[in-house]
């Protein structure tokens, strides 16, 4: 057995698995799925991020659909708050909260993601994608992930949250450092960035507020008084990280799929699959989240003995892509019904931008087929794996 194993853990069970891959797409998901056949749960035996991207070494993975679906649902015995010591990030609200102190800060939320609410931001976002598009399509090829995955949505979320849509960029790179990067200095150097930059923000609208979503959570009434400045922060963190780096995520994934699929990219040009339909399919398919969580206590589950502390790897992925759940999972059936996919996770850490991620999606995805709608790959495409897998690189050409 690795001299890295907990003594609880069989030796059979380990595996030197690189959950932090990085390369060709190919071999992403077949990677994760390869595991299913190997047992119900295993030790990977890897250096890993943790909840509060404090590095680990090794965590329980769970290969079962039904299995993550309960694992997801049973906050008493997984556990995403952090461990003990210090972190790079100040710990954030409300993801890394259990219930029932969760569930005060996931209500006062709530509201402000509402269907309703993400309704009114539509014109706005289609009107965005669109002057995207449109200057995309002259030129007859892009790189997709920098042109426009990560791009579009990031714009759309700097502009909603009050930070100046002008230092994009800037924003793009402390991001994917805080997420992407192994190096505990780098994410300490990035850490202390955004915090300085949501502090900023957080300040100025307290001051003077606008009409965008940080003045509306300054102004929320939390259980009869204001957020404290900390509790803002913890907010702020939490919306910077993942408003710019999932959506991103999945339409680079999507348009992956699209450029080797004729067939799929001329049902959506003629709208012979709803949109919204194809966009569950997609992510269905290409779910990319692989949740971090800690055993509160001994037990045992998925027939191996958890020992509190043990770092457990919640792989949507696997969930969304069980053969158990779902009939062909591998392949995309845009208008494949009743699919209950595990993207947004469940339970009560459901993913609180939902809403707005898959408004973002159908949008993107009618602009673009209306606009360019047949092209194809131009290059190889890399990516890579983690806690947020995604792609790096995705060269596509067509006919300007």
């Amino acid at each position: 057995m690795s001299a890295q194993a907990p003594s609880h853990v069989p030796a059979g069970l380990v595996r030197a698995f690189d959950f932090n891959y990085r390369g060709p797409i190919a071999e992403l998901f077949s990677r994760f799925d390869a595991l299913r056949d190997e047992g119900r749960a295993l030790w990977l035996d890897v250096p890993l991020p943790s909840a509060d991207l404090k590095p680990v070494r090794g965590a329980w993975l769970f290969t079962r659909a039904s299995d993550i679906r309960a694992a997801l649902q049973n906050t008493e015995l997984f556990s995403s708050a952090p461990g003990e010591g210090p972190t790079v990030m100040p710990p954030m609200i409300p993801i890394f909260l259990d219930p029932p102190e969760h569930t005060r800060y996931r209500r006062l939320l709530t509201p402000l993601f509402s269907p309703a609410v993400i309704k009114q931001m539509e014109p706005a976002i289609r009107a965005r994608v669109e002057r995207m598009v449109d200057a995309l399509a002259a030129r007859g090829s892009c790189e997709f992930v920098s042109d426009f995955a990560v791009e579009f949505p990031t714009r759309v979320f700097t502009s909603w949250i009050g930070l100046p849509e002008a230092e994009t960029p800037r924003f793009v790179q402390l991001n994917s450092v805080l997420i992407h990067s192994t190096s505990d200095q780098e994410r300490a150097v990035a850490s202390m960035s955004a915090i300085q930059v949501l502090t900023d923000l957080i300040k100025e609208r307290s001051a003077q507020p606008r009409d965008d979503l940080m003045s509306r959570i300054i102004a929320l009434d939390f259980d009869g008084r204001a957020l404290a400045h900390d509790e803002l922060l913890r907010i702020a963190m939490l919306l910077f990280l993942a408003g710019l780096d999932t959506v991103a995520a999945a339409l680079s994934f999507s348009f992956w799929h699209l450029a080797q699929t004729p067939a799929d990219r001329r049902a959506l040009a003629r709208k012979a699959v709803p949109t919204s339909e194809a966009v569950e399919e997609l992510l269905r398919r290409h779910t990319f989240v692989n949740l971090p969580r800690r055993a509160a206590r001994d037990a045992e589950f998925a027939g191996v003995s958890l020992r509190k502390g043990d770092m457990v790897i919640l792989s949507l992925p696997l969930a969304s892509r069980d053969p158990s759940e779902f009939e062909r999972p591998t392949e995309v059936q845009l208008d494949r019904p009743s699919n209950r996919h595990f993207a947004f996770g469940l339970g009560p850490h459901r993913c609180l931008g939902s809403h707005l991620a898959r408004l973002e999606l159908q949008v993107a995805l009618d602009t673009w087929h209306r606009r360019i709608p047949d092209y194809r790959l131009d290059g190889e495409v890399s990516c890579y794996a983690g806690t947020v897998m995604g792609i790096t690189h995705l060269p596509l050409r067509w006919q300007a």
